[in-house]
């Protein structure tokens, strides 16, 4: 069992890592709502990353937030409205210095390791 100061670091660690995922299924699935995010991330992830709603929900307030993603509300077939959020141009290029960063850090890790 894991004392809570080490949940503490993996929840934040896992926080930076979901606004690079999360700009990644938008640029590559296009729009997509929060449920739908979810699952996609705990499917690529073999079921290794499985963000709560209000993390997924948060994190996308936050992209929102800094216009990185905007939403926008749209009719389902299967019941109520959604909310579906979009990558902006602003988010793509954001995304694109997100994976510089993270390659970089895991070369280091690497290195370390």
């Amino acid at each position: 069992m894991r004392d809570k100061d080490i949940e503490k670091i993996l929840r934040n660690l896992r926080a930076g890592f979901y606004t690079v995922i999360i700009l990644g299924l938008l640029e590559k699935h296009g729009p997509l709502y929060g449920y739908k995010i979810q699952l996609l991330i705990k499917q690529l992830s073999n079921q290794a990353l499985n963000p709560s709603e209000s993390t997924i929900y948060e994190t996308l307030k936050n992209l929102e937030k800094n216009k990185l993603i905007r939403s926008y509300w749209a009719e389902s077939s299967l019941g109520p409205p959604r909310k579906y959020y979009e990558i902006t141009e602003k988010g793509l290029n954001t995304r694109e210095l997100l994976k510089k960063e993270v390659k970089k850090i895991m070369e280091t890790i690497n290195k370390i390791s």
